[in-house]
C-alpha cells in the first residue's frame, strides 16, 4: 500500500520541466479516504471509541487480591493472609469466587473469624444481586454504552470523510473546469495568432485598411489577457488542489507546471434523476448522521435505565462453602456453609430522579434532532435531483448551441477567405463560440457537481 502511495504521489506531482497527468477523481478519492491525514485523523477518533469498548469489558476480568494481617505489638500475635480469586458474571451482577486463608497465633474473641486450621481453609462462593444491579448495572451498561458510542463515532467517521471526499472533488472541479475553459482560450488565442502574418500582408498590399490591422493586434491583446487570467484562475485551482494531494509523512513539493486531463476522468458519481427522494428512502435511513443520532439516542435511554437502577433498594445474597484443612480446634474442624442476605434502601434519590428527566429531555432532544435531520436530507436530496433534471437539458440545449457556433465559425471564416465577409463580422463569430464552448463547459461542470451533491446528501461519496 505504501509503494503503490508512492507511485500515485510521483503521478501527480508537477515538476518545472513539463506536464503530468492529473490524478482521475476515482483516484482521488481513494487516495483522500486512505491516506489523508484528516482522513487519518477521524480513524484514530474511531479507534479511541473501539478502545473504548475494550476498557468497559474488561471489567469483567479475572481479579486476584490478596490482604496480609500481621499484629506488631500487643498481647495477641495473630498474623493472617487471605487471597481471593474474584471472576465477575455479566448475568444478575454476579460474582463467583475461590478463596484462601491461613492464619497463626492468637486472636482475640472479636477477630476469632479470622483463625484457621494451619494448612489454612479454602471456600467457593457465588454473590448476586436480587434488587438494584440485578438487571443492569452501571458495568453492563458501560460495555453496552461503549458499543453504541463506536457505532456513533464510527458514523462520525464516514461524515467527516465525504465532507473531506466532497471538499477535494469540489476543488478537482474547480481545476478540470479551469483547465477546459484555459484550453479553449489558448486555442481561440492561438487562431488568432495564426491569421496575423496574413492580415499584415492584405494590409501591406492594400487589400483591407491599416484599421482593420488596428483592430486585428487589439483583439490579439484582448485574448492574451483573456489567458492570461484563464493561466491565473488554472493555477489558482491547481494550488488548492494540491492540498488533497499530500500523504501523510510525506513532504510533497508542487513546483510550477501543468497538470494534463486525463483520457477518462473517472467519474464514479454518475446517476439517472429518479421521480423523487423517495425513491432514496431507503439509502437516507442508511446515512451515517442518522446512525449517529440513533446512537447516540441509545446511550440516553442507557442513562435511564441507569438512573431507574438508582431508584431500586439493594438486596444482595452471598452463598458460601469453606472447608478447613490440617489440625487445630476441633470447633474449625468440618465444612462451613454461609448464607448472608444485605438490604438497603435507599432514601434520598433526588439526585437518581433528576438524572432520569435529564437523560429523558435530552432523549426527546435528539428525537427531534433526528426529524430534522432527515427533513433537510429528504430537502437537499429533492433539491439537488431537480437541478440535475434541469442541468441534463441545459446541457444538451449548450452543446446544440457550441455545434451551430463552431458551425457559423466555420462558415463566416470561409466567407472571410473568400473576400465576402470582413474581420469585424469573424471576430464576433469568434467570441461568440468561445462564449457557447465556455457555457459548454459550465454546464457540463454543474452537472457534475449536482451529481456529487447528490452522493455527498447521502454520505456515499467513499465506497
Amino acid at each position: 500500500m505504501k509503494l503503490a502511495c508512492i507511485f500515485f504521489l510521483a503521478a501527480i506531482c508537477i515538476h518545472a520541466t513539463g506536464s503530468e497527468l492529473a490524478p482521475t477523481v476515482d483516484q482521488l478519492v481513494s487516495f483522500i479516504s486512505t491516506q489523508h491525514p484528516e482522513a487519518l485523523a477521524a480513524q484514530s477518533r474511531t479507534e479511541q471509541a473501539d478502545g473504548r469498548r475494550s476498557v468497559a469489558d474488561a471489567a469483567f476480568d479475572l481479579r486476584v487480591a490478596q490482604t496480609t494481617d500481621i499484629r506488631s505489638s500487643g498481647y495477641y500475635d495473630g498474623r493472617v493472609a487471605d487471597q481471593r480469586m474474584v471472576q465477575p458474571l455479566k448475568a444478575f451482577n454476579a460474582e463467583v469466587f475461590g478463596a484462601y486463608r491461613i492464619s497463626d497465633g492468637s486472636f482475640p474473641v472479636y477477630e476469632q473469624e479470622y483463625q484457621t486450621l494451619d494448612d489454612g481453609e479454602v471456600s467457593l462462593g457465588v454473590k448476586v444481586s436480587l434488587l438494584q444491579n440485578r438487571d443492569t448495572d452501571p458495568r453492563r451498561l458501560e460495555l453496552e454504552n461503549s458499543a453504541w458510542y463506536y457505532q456513533e463515532a464510527a458514523s462520525n467517521q464516514l461524515l467527516d470523510v465525504n465532507k473531506l471526499v466532497y471538499r477535494g472533488v469540489s476543488t478537482w472541479l474547480d481545476w478540470y473546469q479551469s483547465t477546459l475553459k484555459r484550453t479553449v482560450v489558448a486555442e481561440l488565442l492561438a487562431l488568432t495568432e495564426s491569421r496575423l502574418e496574413a492580415i499584415q500582408q492584405r494590409v501591406d498590399s492594400g487589400d483591407l485598411a491599416s484599421i482593420t490591422l488596428t483592430e486585428f493586434r487589439t483583439t490579439l491583446l484582448q485574448r492574451k489577457v483573456l489567458l492570461q487570467e484563464a493561466d491565473r484562475v488554472e493555477a489558482q485551482a491547481r494550488d488548492r488542489l494540491a492540498y488533497f494531494m499530500v500523504q501523510n509523512d510525506t513532504d510533497v513539493q508542487y513546483a510550477p507546471g501543468l497538470l494534463e486531463v486525463p483520457p477518462d476522468i473517472g467519474w464514479p458519481y454518475a446517476i439517472t434523476p429518479s421521480e423523487g427522494a423517495a425513491a432514496w428512502s431507503e439509502q437516507i435511513n442508511e446515512h451515517p448522521g442518522l446512525r449517529a443520532l440513533k446512537a447516540k439516542a441509545q446511550q440516553l435511554e442507557i442513562d435511564q435505565r441507569l438512573a431507574r437502577n438508582e431508584l431500586l433498594p439493594e438486596l444482595d445474597l452471598e452463598m458460601k462453602v469453606a472447608q478447613d484443612f490440617g489440625s487445630g480446634p476441633d470447633s474449625l474442624d468440618g465444612t462451613d456453609s454461609v448464607v448472608a442476605l444485605s438490604f438497603e434502601v435507599p432514601i434520598g434519590v433526588r439526585a437518581a430522579k433528576a438524572r432520569a428527566a435529564i437523560a429523558a429531555a435530552a432523549t426527546r432532544e435528539v428525537d427531534y434532532q433526528y426529524q430534522v435531520a432527515s427533513a433537510q436530507i429528504y430537502r437537499d436530496l429533492e433539491v439537488s435531483l431537480t437541478a440535475l433534471r434541469f442541468n441534463q437539458k441545459i446541457l444538451a440545449t449548450s452543446r446544440n448551441q457550441e455545434s451551430l457556433a463552431l458551425q457559423l465559425l466555420a462558415q463566416e471564416q470561409i466567407r472571410f477567405n473568400e473576400g465576402e465577409s470582413d474581420q469585424f463580422i469573424l471576430i464576433s463569430r469568434e467570441k461568440s463560440a468561445l462564449e457557447a464552448q465556455i457555457k459548454t463547459i459550465d454546464a457540463t461542470i454543474d452537472k457534475l457537481r449536482n451529481e456529487l451533491l447528490i452522493h455527498a446528501t447521502l454520505a456515499k461519496l467513499t465506497a
